[in-house]
Formats: C-alpha cells, sequence, structure tokens
C-alpha cells in the first residue's frame, strides 16, 4: 500500500517535544494507515478522512500526554474523526438523496484462477466490513486485524474493557453472519 506523500508542515515547538521519535512523514503515515484499517481505502470518503484526521492529529499533538503509545492515541484521534463524519453524512443524507454507484473497470480484469478466489474472498470480507456498524468494525478490526489488545481497544474507542469485549462479541457474530448470508447468496445464484 503506499502512502501518498503530504507536507504538515512544521509542528508547534510544543509538539517536537511531544513527539520524540515522530517526524511528519511518519505521523501521516501512522494516520494513513489507521484509517486505512477502520474504513477500507475503497470508502469513497477515504482521502477526506484521512485529510480530517492528519489535521487533528497536527492540531492535537501538543496535548499528547504519552499515557499510551502514540499509535494507540492516533488510532483514537481517527476513530473519533471517522464517527464524527459518519454521523455529519448520516444526518446528511437523510435529508438529501445522493446516488454513489461507482464502477471499477479494473475490478473487471481477467485474473488466473487462484488470484480470482482470494480477490473474491478480500472483497466478500471487505464488503462484510462495510456493511458493519463502525463501532462494531473498528473493534473488530482493532482486535482482529490490528491485534491490540483489550485495554488498547477500550483507550482508543473511549469505551470500558468490558464494552470492547462485548462490541468484540457482537461484531465478530455480526460479521460471521454477513459472511454466511453473502455465501449463501453465492451459492444460490450459481
Amino acid at each position: 500500500m503506499a502512502v501518498p506523500s503530504l507536507d504538515l508542515g512544521s509542528p508547534p515547538k510544543d509538539a517536537e517535544r511531544h513527539a520524540t521519535a515522530a517526524s511528519d512523514r511518519e505521523l501521516f503515515e501512522m494516520v494513513y494507515r489507521s484509517m486505512h484499517r477502520l474504513t477500507g481505502a475503497r470508502s469513497p470518503d477515504f482521502d477526506d478522512l484521512v485529510q480530517s484526521a492528519a489535521e487533528q492529529v497536527t492540531r492535537s499533538l501538543p496535548s499528547f500526554d504519552q499515557r499510551s503509545d502514540l499509535r494507540t492515541w492516533i488510532y483514537a484521534v481517527c476513530y473519533r474523526v471517522l464517527l464524527r463524519q459518519r454521523r455529519w453524512y448520516r444526518r446528511w443524507a437523510a435529508r438529501f438523496s445522493i446516488g454513489l454507484d461507482q464502477h471499477d473497470p479494473a475490478s473487471e480484469a481477467p485474473l488466473p484462477s487462484r488470484a480470482v478466489e482470494t480477490r473474491e474472498a478480500a472483497e466478500q470480507l471487505q464488503a462484510a466490513l462495510d456493511a458493519m456498524t463502525d463501532r462494531y468494525r473498528a473493534v473488530v478490526v482493532l482486535r482482529d486485524i490490528e491485534e491490540h489488545s483489550i485495554a488498547e481497544i477500550a483507550e482508543i474507542v473511549g469505551a470500558g474493557e468490558l464494552t470492547v469485549r462485548s462490541r468484540l462479541r457482537d461484531g465478530r457474530k455480526q460479521l460471521s453472519q454477513l459472511l454466511r448470508a453473502r455465501s449463501a447468496a453465492e451459492w444460490i445464484r450459481q
């Protein structure tokens, strides 16, 4: 995954002492990867989310008190930016009707059979993750893909550990049901 370049400018003087080993480029890469894990790169607003999160990280860096790992703190910022944007979008979409039909001609290119199977499985997983609510998706991705501890996830999402465990259980259940439903629908079409 190639991370686009971005110059965040020079950080405020207070931020320099807080970002001990993180350059602007490293911060942006952490934001980019965190948002990619939370939303998936096919999200139509992915670039906007990365931009908003990078701006928020840059503005909030002086308040980073190093109680947690910088990566965990960046995940928390990205998660809050994502939730804020999704809430705004749901309110906006309730007032307006929009069509977001996306056509990707590259997805129709012929591939060897093994690559097709792998790609189809990845697309099914991505579609199932996209169908999940943001709160469940974030917890499942952070635990099962990013391999964060429950305590780190609780800090990122701003919830108690029991709440995180509950969301993880329910999120895994929801993901399993979505994958089974997609698999059944594929089998019926054949």
